[in-house]
């Protein structure tokens, strides 16, 4: 009868993970730690996510027939030490551990990101960008080709000023143009 219990006890179980390595995480149900676990994710033909649970995120296991040797980890929950992000119940919000936080509001249609290092985008059949730009900070470009740029201050290349650069001739430098 004690075996029946444990196997009803371990159908589904909350725990904590205690070590975490890519092949599976060990988690610790009522001080004792399962076996090496894989944690359940979205992985598809058309997405998969990479995302392993941190060591002391507190889980939720399920174990087919009550043994934990055949258990997966099937979600995450909200603690003390691993809050949920602020958001409203029509936000998506993804929150990395380093303050990094990605958000699309569905009511305003606004996708922002803020991050907390440095971000590389990398479209390798181009960009369109279809509306106003706004760029605060340097802007710098391998190439740039364009029919026209139109600044409201100047325009520079290879450090010449269009709008202050002059010639030198045989006559001395020229006046910049007007």
């Amino acid at each position: 009868m004690h075996n029946l219990n444990r196997k009803i006890a371990n159908l589904v179980a909350f725990g904590v993970v205690k070590s975490v390595r890519a092949t599976g995480a060990i988690v610790t149900i009522s001080e004792i730690d399962t076996p090496e676990l894989p944690w359940a994710t979205t992985v598809n033909k058309n997405q998969s996510i990479w995302s392993p649970p941190p060591v002391g995120t507190q889980v939720i296991v399920i174990a087919p027939n009550g043994d934990l040797n055949s258990a997966v980890i099937v979600g995450q929950l909200p603690s003390k030490d691993n809050p949920l992000p602020n958001g409203g119940d029509h936000e998506n919000i993804v929150a990395f551990g380093d303050g990094t936080i990605i958000k699309y509001d569905l009511s305003s249609k606004q996708f922002t990101g803020d991050f907390a290092g440095d971000a590389r985008l990398k479209f390798p059949q181009g960009l369109e960008i279809i509306g106003d730009l706004s760029v605060s900070g340097k802007v710098t470009a391998e190439t740039v080709k364009a029919d026209t740029i139109i600044g409201s201050s100047d325009v520079s290349g290879g450090g010449i000023s269009l709008r202050n650069h002059t010639h030198s001739t045989k006559m001395g430098p020229t006046s910049p143009p007007s």
